[in-house]
């Protein structure tokens, strides 16, 4: 009976581990142009326009990014409302925020890529800044 309980309180503890994030994807695009920035704990690349870029990412940067979707309920960011809609139109890209945990991905609505939910704005904030020191700083 006492190895039954073992096994169970093994297993039953790791079953109910929480989500980490593995990491993030932002996609822009509109006719012509195609931009993505995926963010693990040990790589950042651009994709623009199918020309890559790679770059390590720095343990400080990958930390500041986790802090900023602290108190964002992931479940959450497929629902959030659109502040505006100048892609309908061609007058921004349309974005989107891709999360990759242990257990699932979670997509965002799609967004003005200027105008993101303001749930959003920090984490998007913080992915970019991995770009700050990089020759494609002003490419997102």
């Amino acid at each position: 009976m006492n190895k039954l309980l073992i096994i169970f309180l093994i297993l039953g503890f790791n079953t109910f581990k929480p989500e980490a994030i593995r990491s993030l994807a932002l996609s822009y695009q509109t006719r012509g142009v195609q931009k993505h920035l995926f963010i693990s704990a040990d790589s950042t690349i651009i994709t623009i326009n199918a020309e890559k870029h790679a770059y390590k990412t720095k343990a400080n940067q990958w930390k500041k990014i986790l802090k900023t979707l602290e108190k964002v309920k992931l479940s959450s960011i497929s629902r959030l409302k659109r502040p505006s809609t100048k892609s309908y139109y061609d007058g921004a890209m349309i974005a989107q925020l891709n999360i990759q945990t242990t257990k699932k991905t979670y997509e965002s609505i799609n967004f003005d890529h200027n105008n993101p939910p303001s749930l959003l704005v920090k984490p998007i904030n913080a992915m970019k800044a991995t770009l700050a020191k990089t020759e494609l700083k002003g490419s997102f």
